[in-house]
């Protein structure tokens, strides 16, 4: 067992390297959101000697919060919500709450603390100021906060986070980014740096984290450059008058849902407004990268900054495509924007959805990007919204496999990844896990055969859609389809249309046994339980798990059956001193069928 282990662990510290060479040239890195680096911006993600040494003024740090006479006037007068009512009862809470913080600058979490133990009654109201924060929509909550960020600056120079890539607690965030680096090194010439440009206008606030990726990448060994495309610039240069292009803070505010970002980040709104002039120079930054970089960020704000109209992809967009299919670039994506990779008539991008709710519910279908919103308040409450919502026909065309999601295991999201192929007639749905990315390559783009490898603490949940057209035809039926779930260097491809999967060599085959006890829920698709039955049954080698919930009036069963063409492996993970048991399965037959209660 101690050899087993030990083997365990040296493949695990080398795998990485070794197994990804083994790709000729890989195109795409889908990263999950929570892969973020040690910075003064992040502090939770540092080992406690980084932690310490970058707390300082000296560097920027998470946004903070003053009330100002400034502010005040601001929130009576500025159109920020649409009732004006609401604006008066705001300003009515910042004078009180003046009280408690005084000239002192605090952050999001403690305004948020103090609203929640305050009981006070508003002036021609029976709602308290708690109950009045609390039921404001999520725009018009950023948008309050905008109106009272205040500049971070010393000597009247704009503070700049600092990054300390070495000082990263999480070895899978270490070892993804290596990746991206490496990849980009392999497009360019040996004897120069590789180039990233690196796009932020996927979010509300596009110059928020500009100068943590512009740290981070430089850190890394790039030459890196802000790629400051989003859906107010697009709308800018879709007009073709570089004289509107002094307006970008107003378009801001409606495009994106963003207030004061000029008065914030004055050098980086003026570099905006300098490209926005001169959009050649995009797609010179563009032409000269190695690599393309798309930070976490709303797959619908990544439409309206790629598009210039409706299906109408721009030119920056496709000079993108052009790239990547001549290998001239190499493409990464974190988070939500990995939805936003979806290509294909037939695969969806994912906007919304939340809660076992979605499988009984109709999903709000839309045909492409300015369908769903134009407004940036608009994006938002679609953005946010509980209810299945998605775009019919992809985003960005990188990814035309299937529809992708992320973050399916830690919140369940696996029922609206189901429903939302299953709707939109998918052949394959792909799920990222947190702590996770995979390496994605085409193996040959006349046949669109792909072989993808997975790596981290987390995993990738797979459903094959294709072999079960008819039976989900009926309402409701989901399945039965073969089901995967990959772990740290397992690799799946698909060529001439049959999948195959390749676990990992330093896992234990599992023996499904049919007289094993049978593994059951009571509630399969609330919070990580459909993932926790999976692993379950993987681990017990069970032939059968399942279990049944009541969503409304109708009851739900969802059956996971192992058969003799069905492949689990389990291990033992050492690495980033850690030790941790990973499950990996294939060919997992799986259906949710309705029940008459």
């Amino acid at each position: 067992m101690k050899s087993f282990l030990l083997r365990v662990a040296s493949l695990a510290v080398f795998g990485s390297c070794s197994i990804s060479s083994a790709f000729a040239s890989p195109q795409l890195l889908l990263m999950a959101d929570d892969l973020q680096v040690c910075s003064s911006e992040h502090l939770k993600f540092c080992n406690t000697q980084s932690r310490e040494s970058l707390n300082k003024d000296a560097y920027k740090q998470q946004p903070i919060f003053k009330i100002t006479d400034e502010g005040l006037d601001r929130i009576r007068d500025m159109a920020w919500t649409e009732q004006p009512e609401i604006r008066t009862q705001a300003a009515e809470i910042l004078k009180k709450a003046r009280s408690h913080f005084g000239d002192d600058a605090f952050g999001q979490t403690e305004f948020e603390r103090y609203l929640r133990r305050s009981d006070f009654t508003l002036s021609n109201s029976d709602e308290t100021a708690r109950e009045f924060w609390f039921s404001l929509f999520e725009f018009e909550q950023q948008n309050f906060f905008d109106l009272l960020e205040q500049k971070q600056a010393n000597s009247k120079r704009r503070l700049t986070a600092r990054v300390d890539f070495e000082g990263t607690r999480d070895w899978v965030t270490k070892d993804a980014f290596k990746e991206l680096f490496k990849n980009a090194q392999g497009i360019a010439d040996s004897k120069r740096k590789p180039r990233i440009a690196f796009v932020t206008g996927g979010s509300r606030d596009p110059y928020r984290d500009v100068d943590y990726y512009q740290a981070l990448f430089e850190q890394l060994g790039f030459e890196a450059h802000w790629l400051p495309i989003d859906g107010a610039m697009q709308t800018l240069i879709g007009a073709k008058d570089p004289a509107l292009c002094d307006d970008l803070a107003q378009y801001q505010v409606s495009r994106l849902a963003s207030f004061r970002r000029d008065s914030l980040y004055p050098d980086l709104y003026e570099k905006q407004q300098k490209l926005c002039r001169d959009p050649e120079q995009l797609f010179d930054l563009l032409r000269r990268s190695d690599a393309l970089f798309i930070a976490d960020s709303s797959p619908l704000l990544l439409y309206h900054a790629f598009y210039e109209g409706v299906n109408k992809p721009s030119e920056l967009l496709e000079k993108i495509k052009d790239m990547v299919a001549k290998e001239q670039i190499f493409v990464a994506a974190q988070g939500e924007s990995v939805n936003a990779l979806v290509g294909g008539q037939r695969n969806a991008t994912i906007l919304s959805g939340e809660g076992v709710q979605v499988l009984a519910e109709n999903p709000i279908i839309y045909a492409n990007g300015f369908e769903a919103c134009r407004l940036g308040v608009d994006c938002i409450s679609v953005a946010t919204s509980r209810e299945l919502s998605y775009i019919q026909s992809g985003v960005l065309g990188l990814f035309p496999w299937g529809t992708l999601d992320t973050q399916v295991a830690r919140y369940g999201k696996q029922p609206r990844l189901i429903k939302a192929g299953v709707e939109s007639s998918s052949s394959l749905i792909f799920g990222l896990d947190s702590n996770s990315y995979a390496i994605v390559n085409n193996l040959d783009k006349q046949t669109d055969d792909i072989e993808l490898q997975v790596f981290g603490e987390g995993g990738m949940w797979i459903g094959d859609l294709r072999q079960s057209n008819d039976s989900m035809s009926v309402a409701s039926q989901f399945g039965p389809f073969d089901s995967y779930f990959l772990t740290h260097e397992d690799s799946i491809n698909l060529r001439g249309g049959i999948l195959n999967v390749d676990l990992a060599a330093w896992k234990q085959a599992v023996n499904t046994t049919t007289v094993g006890p049978l593994v059951n829920s009571s509630t399969p698709f609330s919070r990580s339980n459909y993932h926790k039955l999976g692993q379950m049954q993987c681990n017990t080698g069970a032939a059968t798990a399942g279990g049944t919930s009541d969503i409304d009036t109708q009851s739900y069963e969802l059956t996971l059956n192992a058969s003799g063409a069905s492949n689990m492996r389990k291990g033992v993970l050492v690495k980033g001193g850690k030790r941790m048991g990973v499950c990996s399965f294939a060919r997992i037959s799986t259906q949710i069928l309705p029940k008459i209660l």
